[in-house]
């Protein structure tokens, strides 16, 4: 995610008097990527920083600030991270109950919930201080109550949500799980039928006023004849939230940091930051007592580190005074045992530092990349092994291309499968593939406005199941014909197997979703390489295990000197009895004289199929009798071993 952060709202946290092209040159060094700098009109500058998924705890202005501190010192500037004071007062009474608020919360949707009411506020233009801040960072404002929202969202990286609390039926809120076909009418006006599983809140009345973590409710928003605010601060499930924003397709600020799961330890900052805002800029009045529901309160991380582990991860030896140096200036807390390390890590990193690597990649960083040797590797470069697999596949490829074939890629994850994911992205890819077949079939199925002839294929692993291990991973071939012929199709593979000079046989063997007598199993050398067929879909398929296609026997190819003479060349008409494979004709008309230098069908009408023959001696030119006698014996032959005789 990118964020805009301005400098001069940046040092309001970060004490330092660098430049800002040098905080973006050494941020981007060791920290979040400073993609660019603009100036704006009142000389101010505008950080365009780019934040990695993992990062949520610098998307903010505090956040950045943090990084600097910890970073600037390294090169030599002065830099000190500052607190204001509105972030740490505490003249509130935060507590589990209140009187003004009933709340019932489900805390595996909402860790922690916080609340506080404000009364007799007025509703107007925010200072223009603060709406050119907004502007800066992308934000239009609104009005005050709004605004404090989306600037402490920026500050601090913590949502906070304004309700009227005259609207709220009974002074009560149910944070649950939404139910199937539940309707809610967004702030933007949009409504929405939920699926169920989504965090929402009712009021007294069962009507749903807020959309969690992603849009508050149409009928509980702040509007000109407000008077009295519940100022709302929380945090969510990070996954449901991920899941609600993508599945209704509502991407906003608030739904994108609370994905990414938020520390709850920010959110006391963040309301004692809201209300003295809100208390300045509208006049209100805060009660004393603040609503917090924090069932699970947060538990300080700590973390073992091995510290010749972490010389050896980041490949030299760091002092032990320097790793904690590096640490604390990022908010950790070191205690050294001998060679062991105890790292106490901050709220703000808990979601994200785990173990001893995490560890180590902070120090790193903070370190330096460009400070770790370079080192070219020593010693002769091992020879790869040779392997003609890759020149096949490119070869297949492209006898596929020629032949009208077009290539295309497949997702490995399906619906159903031999071997399914433990953690699925969706219904729709919750298994590994287990055939390309069934892919291909879906591809043609999502094209239906295509009438005309198709061919393609595919070339990928398949998974197949195997017990107590991994999965077996074959390289398979595999394509699909629409709006062909069976022949024709059928030549395509035995083009492809005879430009790949492979030694084949053919099986007739029906199988399951095939036309009868229409599916043959390719072998070569008495083993199952493949198989073809027409499916009952009418739509043509062939398949083939790729490694073995390459290992399979190969012909022994022989060539021959062109002949000097030229083929007598006439077209001949059969007529073929059912049940008779043309292909043992053909193959019994090219063996019956070595004077029959090619033969090519190129018609069928019903029974009749006509083939064009050249008659070649290499010797001299064939004469009209000589050829006529070996018609003559050509169709004696034929007639006396398959009952096939000539048209006209």
């Amino acid at each position: 995610m990118d964020i805009l952060i301005p400098d001069s709202w940046l040092r309001r946290f970060l004490d330092t008097k660098v430049k800002p092209d040098e905080i973006a040159k050494y941020l981007s060094l060791c920290g979040p990527s400073i993609e660019r700098i603009k100036k704006t009109k009142d000389e101010d500058y505008i950080y365009s920083v780019e934040i990695t998924t993992n990062r949520v705890d610098c998307a903010s202005v505090l956040g950045i600030a943090r990084e600097a501190s910890a970073i600037l010192p390294r090169f030599g500037i002065s830099a000190k991270l500052k607190i204001k004071k509105e972030e740490i007062k505490n003249k509130y009474d935060f507590k589990n109950k209140v009187k003004y608020l009933d709340a019932i919360v489900d805390s595996k949707l909402c860790p922690r919930f916080t609340a506080v009411l404000i009364k007799n506020v007025k509703l107007k233009d925010s200072p223009e201080k603060i709406k050119n801040m907004l502007l800066k960072v992308g934000v239009r404002p609104i009005n005050n109550l709004v605004d404090v929202s989306n600037y402490i969202m920026h500050e601090l990286g913590q949502p906070v949500h304004t309700f009227d609390y005259d609207k709220i039926v009974g002074s009560k809120m149910i944070l649950r799980e939404s139910r199937v076909n539940e309707l809610v009418t967004t702030l933007d006006g949009k409504k929405f039928k939920l699926d169920g599983g989504d965090i929402v809140i009712e009021d007294g009345s069962g009507k749903l006023i807020d959309l969690c973590g992603i849009m508050g409710g149409e009928n509980s928003a702040i509007d000109s004849s407000t008077k009295n605010v519940l100022l709302f601060v929380q945090n969510y499930n990070k996954h449901v939230i991920r899941k609600t924003s993508m599945k209704l397709d509502l991407r906003t600020e608030a739904a994108v940091l609370f994905e990414k799961g938020l520390d709850s330890e920010n959110i006391k900052p963040a309301i004692l930051l809201a209300i003295d805002l809100i208390e300045k800029l509208s006049g209100g009045k805060t009660e004393k007592e603040v609503l917090d529901i924090y069932p699970k309160s947060y538990k300080t991380k700590m973390i073992k580190v091995d510290k010749l582990r972490i010389d050896k991860i980041i490949g030299i030896e760091i002092s032990t005074k320097d790793i904690s140096k590096y640490l604390k200036t990022l908010g950790f807390e070191v205690y050294l045992q001998g060679e062991t390390l105890q790292v106490t890590v901050p709220s703000w990193r808990a979601d994200d530092i785990d173990i001893q690597e995490d560890i180590a990649e902070e120090i790193a960083r903070i370190y330096g990349y460009h400070n770790l040797p370079c080192i070219l590797m020593g010693g002769e470069l091992p020879k790869p092994q040779s392997t003609n697999n890759f020149k096949v596949e490119l070869d297949v490829k492209q006898i596929l291309k020629s032949l009208g074939g077009f290539e295309i890629y497949n997702l490995s994850l399906v619906e159903k499968g031999q071997l399914k994911l433990s953690n699925p992205l969706g219904p729709d890819s919750g298994y590994l593939r287990d055939n390309l077949k069934d892919s291909l079939i879906q591809n043609i199925k999502d094209n239906p406005q295509e009438k005309n002839y198709i061919h393609i294929f595919e070339m990928a692993n398949v998974y197949l199941a195997r017990k107590n291990d991994l999965p077996e991973e074959i390289l398979t071939l595999a394509g699909i014909i629409k709006n062909g012929d069976y022949r024709k199709s059928k030549g395509i593979v035995q083009t492809l197997l005879k430009e790949l000079l492979i030694d084949y046989t053919e099986k007739l063997e029906d199988g399951k979703g095939y036309f009868p007598n229409q599916r043959l199993e390719i072998y070569s050398d008495k083993e199952r390489i493949g198989e073809y067929g027409n499916l009952e879909n009418n739509l043509f398929t062939y398949e083939f295990d790729m490694q073995k296609l390459i290992n399979c026997k190969k012909t022994n190819t022989k060539f021959k000197e062109a002949f000097k003479y030229p083929p007598q060349v006439e077209d001949l008409t059969l007529v073929i009895p059912e049940k008779t494979y043309v292909g043992e004709v053909m193959k019994f008309i090219s063996d019956f004289d070595i004077r029959i230098s090619n033969l090519e069908l190129i018609d069928i009408y019903q029974n009749n199929y006509t083939f064009n023959i050249e008659y070649q001696d290499e010797n001299k030119t064939l004469t009209d009798k000589e050829v006529k006698e070996i018609r003559n014996k050509i169709l004696s032959e034929l007639k006396s071993k398959f009952g096939i005789t000539i048209k006209g």
